[in-house]
């Protein structure tokens, strides 16, 4: 039998790769930073989705008082408030200055600047929900559908679209 010849060895120009200890510290930095990004990213969706869904169920809300108060419920939308005021009695130009229920403890506004959030409404105006559900405008000209946008912060990006149907005052939510 022959002896095995020894092959010759290639000398190492350089090394490829990481080693196990690089490996195993960036996995531990990168698991701290999730595990103090992911809850504060999450807080800030759900805080938006909240805020969003209780604008939503406002806006129902106030045309369910609309037709079963048989009164005009005005809605005012601003960059930074949505203010709900209920008319003091029935009839086209009646000005609204009750304030609507949910809203007793903090007067009739849902108010963006001091809910600590970066999101802001694109402001579509003026508008009722007259006693028969409709939406109308403050002279009682019949509206088309009236869309509400949430918009995140300085970015401009729309979290959500509210679009309120005009014959039933129905909200549907987008986007979010």
């Amino acid at each position: 039998m022959i002896p095995p010849r020894d092959l010759p060895s290639r000398p190492r120009t350089g090394q490829y790769g990481f080693t196990l200890i690089e490996v195993i510290f960036v996995m531990v930095i990168m698991g701290i930073l999730l595990t103090v990004a992911v809850p504060l990213l999450s807080q800030n969706d759900s805080r938006e989705r909240s805020i969003t869904e209780q604008l939503r169920s406002t806006l129902r809300h106030a045309q369910r008082v609309a037709v079963t108060r048989n009164r005009d419920v005005c809605v005012s939308v601003t960059v930074t408030t949505v203010i709900f005021r209920v008319a003091s009695s029935s009839g086209t130009g009646v000005a609204c200055t009750a304030q609507l229920a949910p809203f007793s403890d903090a007067g009739d506004t849902l108010d963006m600047s001091t809910a600590g959030s970066a999101l802001r409404f694109s402001s579509a105006g003026n508008f009722r929900f007259t006693p028969t559900g409709v939406l109308t405008n403050n002279a009682g000209t019949a509206l088309t559908a009236r869309s509400i946008a949430v918009v995140r912060g300085a970015t401009a990006f729309t979290f959500a679209t509210l679009t309120i149907q005009p014959d039933n005052g129905f909200v549907l939510a987008s986007a979010f």
